[in-house]
């Protein structure tokens, strides 16, 4: 009897040994897939991230200009990027021969930490990816570990389908590989690509799914929306979805990128403003920023004859809604001054022995938070010319 009882017992040992082999094999072959979109083509705030998805120090990203036909304007942007980065790339190119080739395309993709999808047409470069067995290569990456990235084109390529510009006449969607079990739309800001996108869901041609605005991008893993990031507050991502019969577009929080020699929190200080130039023309000095602001306003335009009184005029009304100072150094003041074009100036002042001196305007960004992301950015770049020239 007792025999009997140890004998089941060691077997009930062994089965529980066997399962906890079983789950221990199960969690080492778990998916690492990481998929990271953005809303318009590559930048370099983009690829910087996605370099630092790959944690090592010098990653080595292939590049894939598919969409826009190996364009080479495409390729020295890319490259400017990838030299501003320090970073090493390949280029996988589409447009060759057997004879101008000595690796395959699966030795280049395979061997690389990310891989990143240009935009263009996205119908073409899928067309080509599949003649080539590129599409089955760039599955076979995703489930090796290998980061793969794309923005517009190279966002929707990932999804089940997409919106896409790729036909003639009109937009429409088309399929992509597959591998995230959603819809998306890049470029999400433009009406007539949103408004076609929700009706498609509305009328269930393609799931539910994301979208994002050109400077917007979300992370995936094993095919979850885990992080968002944008470069400014004023482009987003979105869950889109059916909710009662209606389409719902959730506006998701996203963080916003930065330099990494972008001044941390609390490094620097503000100044909120909010006034226009015609309410702060009796400054007569430069011994703070915002005087030293009028000042040269006053200097350089207010009272320059060759000026007409209606661009002066156009000038009293500038606003400066807030100035930045860092380390009493340097200030970045805000302006309102561009905003019918592309957003809000900014205007760098540094102060040398006590007097702020005007050292360049600057493009701000399209939100006074993007001015502020780029003041953060470049304050220590200005004060090292600063002080090279002044001092």
């Amino acid at each position: 009897m007792k025999r009997t009882i140890l004998t089941f017992l060691t077997l009930v040992m062994l089965f529980t040994a066997g399962i906890e082999n079983v789950k221990a094999q199960q969690n080492n072959n778990k998916k690492n897939e990481t998929i990271f979109i953005w809303g318009g083509d590559i930048n370099l705030k983009m690829v910087e991230y996605i370099a630092d998805l790959t944690k090592k120090e010098s990653p080595r990203i292939c590049y894939l200009p598919t969409a826009a036909a190996d364009n080479q304007d495409n390729i020295k942007y890319w490259g400017y990027i990838c030299n501003t980065l320090k970073l090493d790339t390949v280029i996988l190119k589409v447009w060759v021969s057997s004879s101008e080739k000595n690796q395959s395309f699966e030795d280049i993709l395979l061997n690389t930490d990310a891989i990143v999808v240009g935009g263009g047409n996205t119908l073409n470069m899928l067309g080509i990816w599949k003649a080539q067995g590129i599409d089955v290569i760039l599955k076979d990456a995703l489930n090796k570990g290998i980061i793969v990235a794309g923005g517009s084109a190279g966002s929707i390529c990932w999804f089940q389908n997409g919106i896409s510009d790729s036909r003639p006449v009109n937009l429409s969607v088309v399929d992509g590989l597959g591998v995230l079990p959603y819809s998306n739309c890049p470029h999400y800001s433009q009406e007539n690509r949103r408004d076609l996108y929700h009706r498609m869901i509305i009328e269930k041609q393609i799931p539910f799914g994301y979208a994002n605005d050109e400077l917007a991008g979300i992370l995936f893993k094993n095919g979850k929306a885990v992080e968002f990031v944008s470069q400014s507050d004023n482009h987003n991502s979105y869950f889109v979805n059916i909710e009662k019969g209606k389409i719902k577009s959730q506006k998701l929080n996203s963080r916003i990128l930065l330099r990494k020699n972008a001044l941390p929190e609390g490094s620097y200080s503000s100044l909120s403003v909010n006034k226009n130039i015609n309410n702060l023309l009796d400054v007569n000095d430069s011994y703070s920023p915002l005087n030293a602001y009028v000042m040269e306003i006053k200097t350089t335009q207010l009272n320059n004859p060759d000026i007409d009184e209606s661009k002066k005029n156009k000038k009293l009304e500038i606003n400066v809604p807030i100035i930045f100072l860092y380390n009493n150094k340097i200030a970045g003041v805000v302006n309102d001054a561009y905003l019918d074009s592309f957003g809000y100036g900014l205007w760098y002042f540094y102060n040398h022995n006590g007097v702020w001196t005007s050292i360049g305007e600057d493009i701000g960004g399209e939100t006074v938070l993007e001015s502020e992301v780029t003041f953060r950015e470049k304050a220590e770049i200005i004060i090292k010319r600063a002080e090279e020239k002044l001092n």
